[in-house]
């Protein structure tokens, strides 16, 4: 029977006393107890005095989203009450953090132990990248709950728990990521002491937040080269989404939320639900189960593979004859299904309706059975002048009769090869948005950038700027994303200037469409705001917009207005040019003709 009323602990330094003293005077001589490093942040109770089989459960990120989902986290503990493993452990994200407001800290932290402490077997907690998203939070964690990794044996059984938030410690701002990787120097040496004292195991255990081995130049690849050929399984958390992945033939799993926020799928293998894992661990065997409340799932129940094949079921591919000098342009959208899974698949694609396009038909079905394909099209017409808003469909797919994936996608006339990303850009910033925080109605923008003028280029002008004088930079972009937050030295609560050249042979509107990756933003062309470039979103203006651009002959000045209140920070501009006839440039001398 599950709790109607819980029990609240409002201070975790005397829940901490309690249950030490609790072990001290209760715990029987025979019990095991591994010998944990100084400050291991552990929450200890009786643990198991069986020496061979042994069981552990792992609870997946309460936060990043989920404020709401409380309750699933109050049943998960629960159902492991019910059950009664050794021990558990929680890969990361037990707050939503993100502040560095000492109050707020630790209300959130003790809003998380009010929840966890009904938990009745010792609970050990690994840091995520909402636990400590700075030093503050940092500081906080190594204050109040212990060591950021660390590592014990427990019946024979090696458990190594990492950080990957390290780089957040004190020497964040001088942190070197091609030296020190997302783990730091010293965080790897003592995963490879700590793996050559324990060379003969029954089984090694690695716990992070981040999948790391999912990330180029991560530091991981020197901790998978000392594991060898040990038998180990590694655990993460951080997607919210539940996948298995083989390497070196060890399993490595990504774990799903448990409480935390995602949008939940019906049909399992997808990956999306909540769930806690149970580890069994006997002789040389490991076996993990995955649990939904209610429900008990193989540890392959959502793999790479079947992933990769349902990412390979439908294809969308744009036939379309883009041509301003034809009163109308017409073409289709083809749609193609390949099921390679082991179910009948059901797809069904609306198209909603449209003032200036014409579409037939506006829905299709397709049932498909497992080894089958199937293709059709959707044909579309416009004219010329009218091409924007382009036309959206809602698709659904039904997997076994259960629902496995909706979505929303805009019919894009260009071809990809088409569309020509603008990387080079003049940029000035940053400048202060002047206000203390973001404001509590997202459509509400600061007004000083409401009011900021379209600066004109010139090399030798100063600006005042977030924090002092400021001239034009040229930045030439690796990525197809202009990373404002590198080029404005992560600046938060400030808004910054992109410029760059376009020449046309003559007088034509160009399809374009701008990605924003900001909360705030704007497009001018020539002086002239293009307010279809901004699209009202989650935030102000956030996801992609599709335009025209009505560029004169010869050449034209964009500029992008981008504001932002914190964290990632970035745009990708693109403009048609399937004849390769426009110029582009950041210089301003090359703007005269």
């Amino acid at each position: 029977m599950f709790r109607i009323h819980k029990q609240k602990f409002t201070d975790f330094t005397k829940l901490t006393v309690v249950f030490v003293l609790c072990i001290a005077i209760t715990a029987p001589v025979t019990a095991e107890s591994p010998d944990f490093p100084e400050r291991m942040p552990i929450i200890e109770r009786p643990f198991s005095n069986d020496p061979d089989k042994f069981s552990f459960a792992i609870i997946g990120d309460k936060t990043g989203g989920g404020l709401d989902k409380w309750p699933v986290f109050d049943r998960a503990i629960d159902e492991i009450n019910t059950l009664k493993p050794d021990f558990a452990i929680m890969v990361g994200d037990l707050i939503q953090g993100d502040t560095t407001d000492l109050k707020q800290l630790t209300a959130e932290w003790k809003e998380f132990w009010q929840h966890e402490s009904d938990l009745i077997v010792p609970f050990l907690p690994l840091p995520g990248n909402h636990d400590i998203t700075n030093p503050v939070m940092y500081d906080y964690w190594k204050e109040h709950i212990g060591r950021t990794y660390s590592a014990f044996v427990y019946k024979d059984c090696l458990f190594i728990t990492l950080n990957t938030e390290e780089w957040q410690g004190p020497t964040h701002e001088k942190w070197d990521w091609e030296k020190e990787g997302w783990f730091g120097a010293s965080q790897i040496q003592y995963v490879k002491d700590e793996l050559a004292r324990h060379t003969v195991v029954r089984h090694t255990f690695v716990m992070m937040h981040r999948p790391i081995w999912l990330y180029d130049n991560s530091g991981w690849e020197q901790i998978e080269e000392a594991l060898g050929d040990r038998a180990y399984t590694v655990f993460a958390g951080h997607y919210h989404n539940l996948t298995l992945h083989t390497r070196n033939d060890r399993r490595y799993f990504v774990l799903s939320a448990t409480g935390g926020g995602l949008t939940p799928q019906d049909v399992p293998e997808a990956g999306a639900f909540d769930h806690y894992s149970i580890v069994t661990v006997d002789g040389d065997e490991v076996n993990v189960a995955i649990i939904k409340p209610g429900n008990i799932y193989p540890a392959d129940i959502s793999t790479a593979v079947f992933k990769e094949r349902l990412g390979n079921l439908l294809t969308f591919t744009p036939h379309f004859n883009r041509d301003r000098t034809e009163d109308v342009n017409s073409g289709n959208l083809e749609i193609a299904i390949n099921n390679t899974l082991e179910k009948q698949v059901t797809v069904e694609i609306a198209f909603d309706p449209s003032e200036h396009w014409q579409i037939l038909p506006h829905r299709l079905t397709f049932e498909v059975k497992p080894g089958q394909s199937a293709k059709s099209a959707v044909a579309l017409s416009v004219r010329s002048d009218t091409l924007v808003p382009l036309p959206t469909y809602n698709y659904s797919i039904g997997y076994g009769g259960e629902q496995l994936r909706k979505g929303r996608n805009l019919f894009h006339p260009i071809d990809r090869d088409d569309m020509h990303v603008l990387k080079n850009w003049m940029l000035l910033g940053p400048f202060d948005l002047g206000v203390p925080e973001a404001p509590a109605d997202p459509h509400a923008a600061p007004p000083n950038f409401l009011t900021a003028p379209v600066p004109e280029f010139s090399a030798d002008m100063t600006y005042k700027g977030q924090t002092g004088e400021i001239t034009w930079q040229e930045h030439r972009s690796e990525s197809e994303r202009v990373n404002l937050n590198d080029a404005f030295g992560n600046a938060e609560l400030a808004y910054g200037f992109g410029t760059s050249y376009i020449k046309s042979p003559d007088a034509r509107h160009v399809f374009a469409q701008i990605g924003w990756g900001s909360n705030l933003g704007k497009l001018y062309l020539n002086g002239v705001e293009i307010y279809s470039a901004a699209t009202p979103g989650k935030h102000l203006f956030s996801g992609w917009a599709h335009f025209e651009l009505p560029l004169k002959q010869g050449w034209n000045t964009l500029t992008i207005l981008s504001g932002d209140y914190k964290d990632w920070w970035d745009y990708r501009m693109e403009i048609a040019d399937a004849t390769h006839a426009l110029q582009f440039s950041t210089k301003p001398a090359d703007s005269q003709d």
